[in-house]
C-alpha cells in the first residue's frame, strides 16, 4: 500500500501538477477540473480502501478494487456527480480569480440531464482507466513495483516533461497583443538614446528609467508594443502582465481591469515615444559636446565629430522608423554649449559662494541667467536642461554632467567665450534686420518702378 500510495502521488503530479508547471494551454484550462477530479477520486479510493480492510485486505476484498465495473465505474460515477457539482467552481474561483463561476456551474448543473450525463461519463471514464492505472499504481502480485509500475510512471513523465517543455511559452488562450510577458514590459515603452558612459546608442527603459541593453531590444519592445497596440486601437480594452488576468478578462469577466489597476500595462503612442526620443537626443548630444569638448584641446572640430557620429548611429538604428535625424537641425549646438557650460558654471559658483555674493551682483547674475536661459530654450526647446525639469531618471544636462563629474572651465574663460557667441549674435541679428529692411527698400523701388 505504500508503494501504491506513491505511485497515486506520481500519478497526480504526472498527470496533474507537471502540464500546470509548463503552461500546456489546454492543461492550463482543465487544470481546476483535474485538481477537483483527484480530490474526490483520492478521498472516494482511500475510504473504499480503508472499508476493504486496507494493508490487511484479504484476497476476496482486493478482487473488489481490481474489477473495473465495480471499482472504476463507481469511483468514475462519484466523480461525475460530487465534482462539477461542489469544486469546480470554487476551485477555479481560487486559482483563476473568476468570479461567479460557482453560481455558473450551479445553474449549468441544473439544467435537464447534465448531472446524469455527467455521472454516465465518469462511469464510462472510470470502466476504461481502472485497468490502465491499477497495475502502473498498485503494482502486479509478486513482482517489485519499480521494475514494472515505477518504470511505466518514470516513462510517462519523461514523455510529459518532454512535451509540455517543447510548449514553454504557450499558456492560456487570449487574444495576441493582449498579454505582455513580465519580463518584457520594459522593453515596451523603450527608446534608442546615446550613452555618454558607453560612448553607444542603447536601448533605454523609459519604465525603469535606464539603460538596460543593447539596440536590438528596443527594436523587439516596439515589435511587442505594435501588436498591443493593434489589439487596443479599435476599442478602450487594456493589456496586462499577467496571462491569467488577461484571460479573465478577455473570456470572462471585463471588469477584471477594475480589481487589477496594477496589473495594466500603458503603452505610449508611437508619436509619444518619438518627442521623448527627440528630446533626449539633443539633451544627450549636448552632453556629449560638452564632455568632449572637456577632453580635447581642438574643441570645435571634435564636437562636429561627435555630433555627426552620434546623428549616424541613432539614424543606423532608426533606419525605417520614425526619428530620422538631419544634422542640420544641431546647426547652433556649439552656440547653445557655450550658453550652457556658462550656466551651470555660475551655478556652481553660487553654491560655493552662497551668501557672499553682492546683491548686486545677483540680479546681474539673474539677468545674465534669464539671457541664457531663453538663448538655450529659443534654439533647443526640446532639451531638458535642469535636474528639476526631468521627467525620467537624470536625464537633464545639469545631472549627466554631474554623474560624470564634469568640472566645467573657469569662469572667466565661460564668460569670455560667451560673450564671443552673444556678439555674433548680435551681429546676426543685425545682418538679418538689416536684409529685411533693404528687401523691402528694394521691393517698394521695384514696385514704384513697375507701376510707372
Amino acid at each position: 500500500m505504500i508503494q501504491g500510495r506513491w505511485g497515486t502521488v506520481l500519478s497526480f503530479t504526472t498527470w496533474t501538477l507537471l502540464p500546470k508547471l509548463y503552461h500546456g494551454s489546454v492543461t492550463s484550462i482543465i487544470l481546476p477540473f483535474a485538481v477537483s477530479n483527484a480530490i474526490v477520486a483520492g478521498s472516494l479510493y482511500g475510504m473504499l480502501d480503508l472499508a476493504t480492510g486496507g494493508p490487511n485486505s484479504n484476497i476476496n476484498t482486493n478482487k473488489i478494487l481490481q474489477t473495473p465495473w465495480i471499482c472504476g465505474s463507481g469511483i468514475g460515477g462519484g466523480v461525475g456527480y460530487i465534482a462539477p457539482n461542489y469544486l469546480y467552481g470554487p476551485i477555479m474561483e481560487k486559482m483563476y480569480g473568476l468570479d461567479g463561476i460557482s453560481q455558473s456551474m450551479n445553474v449549468f448543473m441544473s439544467y435537464s440531464m447534465t448531472t446524469e450525463l455527467s455521472v454516465v461519463t465518469g462511469m464510462v471514464a472510470g470502466l476504461l482507466l481502472h485497468p490502465m492505472l491499477y497495475y502502473p499504481i498498485n503494482g502486479i502480485q509478486g513482482q517489485k513495483w519499480q521494475y514494472f509500475s515505477g518504470t511505466a510512471l518514470c516513462i510517462t513523465s519523461a514523455a510529459l516533461a518532454y512535451v509540455y517543455y517543447g510548449r514553454e511559452n504557450v499558456g492560456l488562450p487570449i487574444p495576441d497583443g493582449s498579454f505582455i510577458d513580465p519580463n518584457k514590459v520594459a522593453l515596451v515603452d523603450s527608446i534608442l538614446r546615446y550613452n555618454n558612459n558607453t560612448d553607444k546608442v542603447e536601448t533605454y527603459s523609459l519604465e525603469r528609467e535606464k539603460f538596460i541593453g543593447s539596440s536590438e531590444q528596443c527594436i523587439e519592445g516596439q515589435r511587442i508594443a505594435d501588436i498591443s497596440r493593434s489589439y487596443t486601437s479599435n476599442s478602450d480594452k487594456v493589456v496586462f502582465d499577467d496571462r491569467i488576468i488577461a484571460f479573465v478578462y478577455n473570456w470572462w469577466d471585463v471588469k477584471a481591469k477594475d480589481r487589477y489597476p496594477e496589473h495594466i500595462v500603458n503603452i505610449k503612442s508611437q508619436d509619444e515615444l518619438h518627442q521623448i526620443q527627440n528630446s533626449m537626443t539633443y539633451t544627450d548630444v549636448a552632453v556629449a559636446t560638452i564632455l568632449s569638448a572637456d577632453k580635447e584641446s581642438d574643441n570645435q572640430a571634435n564636437s562636429k565629430d561627435v555630433v555627426m557620429n552620434i546623428i549616424n548611429n541613432l539614424n543606423a538604428q532608426n533606419e525605417g522608423r520614425q526619428g530620422q535625424l538631419k544634422s542640420t537641425s544641431f546647426r547652433q549646438l556649439e552656440d547653445v554649449t557655450v550658453a550652457i557650460e556658462l550656466l551651470l558654471t555660475m551655478k556652481k559658483k553660487q553654491l560655493d559662494q552662497q551668501s557672499t555674493t553682492a546683491t548686486t551682483n545677483m540680479h546681474d547674475d539673474d539677468a545674465l541667467r534669464q539671457t541664457l536661459e531663453q538663448f538655450i530654450k529659443k534654439r533647443y526647446p526640446v532639451l531638458t536642461l535642469y535636474t528639476s525639469d526631468e521627467q525620467y531618471k537624470d536625464e537633464s544636462v545639469e545631472s549627466q554632467l554631474k554623474n560624470a563629474k564634469w568640472r566645467g572651465p573657469e569662469y572667466s574663460d565661460a564668460i569670455n567665450r560667451w560673450t564671443h557667441v552673444h556678439e555674433k549674435e548680435r551681429y546676426r541679428t543685425w545682418r538679418n534686420r538689416s536684409l529685411v529692411v533693404v528687401s523691402g527698400i528694394l521691393l517698394s523701388i521695384a514696385g514704384s518702378l513697375l507701376h510707372r
